[in-house]
């Protein structure tokens, strides 16, 4: 072997045995630190338990605040989520160019708006609004004023 060889050899050794000291060194370290505080804390903790029971936990007493009385917005529905049969068609047909408008509901984003189905495609319209040629007049949950053209209707989810 030539000098250059044993160098690198010896300094990879050098490196390999400090990385080894460290770690070694640092895993010693904290279980002596464990070691020696554990003993210490619970030898404390016995000499100072208390001897008699625990006591029961007394209950605080909060302020009471004034509870708000809710007040369904469809009273005479007995399912909020399903909406009544048997009241007004909500299905319109445009004879002259064979499209279907139905209203499927209603939503509260960035204001107002309807949800409709022109020829099966939804569509979230806002008051003023128009989409293929369906406009909203006004919108008055559960019903909404519709226009196309010159034809217009109420439609309603009752």
């Amino acid at each position: 072997m030539s000098l250059s060889t044993d160098c690198r050899m010896s300094r990879r050794c050098t490196w390999f045995a400090v990385i080894g000291l460290m770690l070694a060194g640092c895993q010693s370290a904290e279980e002596s630190a464990v070691v020696d505080v554990a003993p210490a804390v619970e030898a404390t903790a016995v000499a100072k338990a208390p001897v008699s029971a625990p006591r029961p936990a007394t209950p605080i007493a909060l302020p009471s605040a004034p509870v708000a009385e809710f007040h369904p917005p469809f009273p005479n529905r007995t399912e909020l989520f399903v909406p009544p049969r048997g009241g007004q068609s909500t299905v319109r047909r445009d004879d002259e160019h064979g499209e279907t408008v139905e209203l499927k509901g209603f939503l509260d984003v960035n204001g107002p708006q309807v949800v409709v189905a022109i020829d099966g495609v939804l569509a979230p319209i806002p008051v003023g609004g128009e989409k293929y040629g369906v406009q909203v007049i006004s919108i008055n949950p559960p019903q909404a004023v519709l226009q196309r053209g010159r034809s217009r209707w109420t439609a309603s989810l009752e």
